[in-house]
């Protein structure tokens, strides 16, 4: 009984140290209260390349496509390039605006009443976002990186890499389109309740889990997190550009002072938040016989392979995704239009996701939203999504002729190298 008691005490022993540093690891649910947000240092990409390389960057090296953005006909800025004394002063401005990871907030005690009715709309006020501040610590910090940018310890080494928040641009939004001549009001900005579904949902395809054993309150807290993080990048991305554009000058932003440009982005940013949190409603799905969704279908199937139509999907889509080539997107990663013949959508699988994805596109990826027709007889919108629905299930959903177009014709050889395919990103 004693060996036994010797052989049990030694691990249980080498265990006590090990289990003490966990649950004080567990207790420091906060940033040191003098850890600040980086600066940004990274390539500014203010114009993808509309060329197609091949190849994606190796893991672990997430900046490299971002470094060859110039070399590939494409526009893009040093941030190393501002001046000391401009570089200081823009930390400072940031600082003052956004507070510290510890205590995060959106504008300065002065500004506090004309931000007042954005930021309690959004759900941005100091308690909401130091408490999602914890949730983001424990759960997002090593993909999404302190400041946000994607480029936290394990995200170099995830493919796709995680979402950089600092240029204000999402994927998946089903916001309202503005009204013509106004598009720089909300576009590309999403809803919390986009957000919230993102994290609730995961992303198919991807490293991002479901979050949504989460309490709501931690959802809710961390939505308004991700919020004040790209309002914070964004505002830092709006500067360093204008600067760096005008040669480091600083005449370009308003009253050429970094402290005024930084409260006028921030508020610009903000009102663009608020306005985008409201949605269209959609026109009401009226197929409901298999009749009907079979027409739906074949209608959907002639939009989508219509080169010169309104829709004229399969222009990226080449062989309904399976022949692709890699493009830049607008953060200057490289990405690939999705296979639509796998059933993997990171944008989510509802009609309702598909809809939002047609009607709205994915700007940041280089998709297009699609105006169609929405006419009393027909509606082109709902039927291709009952295409893209069917069209992972040739057996079982697709009528058997567009199956027969789809699957069963030869294909055009490949531009690329046998065994050098790389999967869809």
């Amino acid at each position: 009984m004693a060996g036994l008691s010797s052989r049990v005490g030694r691990p249980l022993a080498l265990a006590v140290p090990l289990v003490a540093f966990v649950l004080v690891g567990c207790d420091q649910e906060s940033y040191p209260a003098d850890l600040p947000y980086a600066l940004r240092s990274d390539t500014l990409v203010t114009k993808p390349p509309s060329s197609t390389p091949f190849d994606p960057e190796p893991p672990g090296q997430i900046d490299q496509g971002a470094a060859r953005i110039r070399e590939l006909g494409g526009e893009a800025y040093d941030p190393a390039k501002l001046d000391g004394n401009l570089r200081q002063q823009l930390r400072k401005a940031l600082d003052e605006n956004f507070g510290t990871p510890a205590a995060p907030r959106v504008g300065t005690a002065e500004d506090a009443e004309k931000n007042k009715d954005a930021i309690d709309k959004l759900k941005l006020d100091e308690a909401t976002l130091a408490a999602g501040s914890r949730v983001y610590r424990k759960h997002c910090l090593h993909c999404h990186g302190l400041n946000g940018d994607g480029r936290g310890p394990t995200g170099p080494w995830v493919s796709p890499h995680p979402r950089d928040y600092r240029q204000g641009r999402f994927k998946f939004v089903s916001t309202a389109l503005p009204p013509a001549g106004q598009r720089d009001l909300s576009e590309g900005k999403p809803r919390r309740a986009d957000l919230k579904r993102t994290l609730e949902q995961g992303v198919d395809g991807t490293t991002m889990p479901s979050f949504n054993m989460l309490p709501d309150n931690n959802l809710e807290d961390l939505v308004g997190y991700v919020i004040h993080l790209s309002i914070r990048g964004e505002v830092e991305y709006n500067t360093l550009r204008t600067i760096l554009e005008a040669n480091g000058e600083t005449a370009n932003l308003e009253d050429g002072d970094i402290d005024t440009h930084v409260a006028n982005r921030l508020k610009l940013f903000l009102d663009q938040w608020a306005a985008a949190d409201k949605s269209d409603e959609p026109q009401p799905y009226r197929y409901q016989t298999e009749e009907q969704r079979l027409a739906s279908i074949r209608r959907g199937y002639e939009l989508f392979t219509d080169t010169k139509g309104e829709a004229s999907c399969i222009s990226c889509h080449v062989d309904f995704g399976r022949q692709v080539p890699f493009r830049f997107d607008e953060w200057g990663t490289l990405v690939r239009p999705a296979n639509l013949t796998a059933g993997v959508y990171r944008g989510g699988r509802r009609p309702i996701d598909f809809y939002w994805r047609i009607r709205r596109g994915i700007p940041p990826s280089g998709m297009p939203g699609a105006k169609l027709n929405t006419a009393a007889d027909r509606d082109d919108y709902w039927d291709l999504v009952n295409f893209l629905q069917a069209l992972p299930y040739p057996q079982s959903m697709l009528p058997k002729d567009i199956a027969a177009k789809i699957f069963d014709q030869p294909k055009e050889p490949s531009a690329h190298p046998a065994g050098q395919e790389h999967a869809a990103r």
